[in-house]
């Protein structure tokens, strides 16, 4: 068997698992089925994309948060998430 395979395999049972679970967002298991079935490089161009504009959404989000904590008006879920 070649690393590739092994490697496909792997992420598949990785995936397989993360959708088995309850507490994953339905947002996240439909992302995760319908990449499955597309052309891997459109995922990773996708992804990169993702990435950039909901990380920088994300990071307002908290950053507004956090000023509106301290000012003593938050318009933000308490329950975000702190960036990695």
């Amino acid at each position: 068997m070649s690393p590739e395979s092994s490697a496909l395999i792997t992420s598949n049972e990785n995936i397989d698992w993360l959708l088995s679970r309850p507490n994953m967002s339905s947002w996240l298991k439909e992302a995760l089925t319908t990449a499955q079935d597309r052309d891997p490089i459109d995922v990773l161009n996708d992804l990169e994309i993702l990435n950039h504009i909901l990380r920088t959404r994300s990071n307002a989000c908290i950053q507004a948060l956090e000023k509106g904590t301290n000012e003593g008006n938050s318009s933000i879920s308490e329950g975000a998430a702190r960036p990695m």
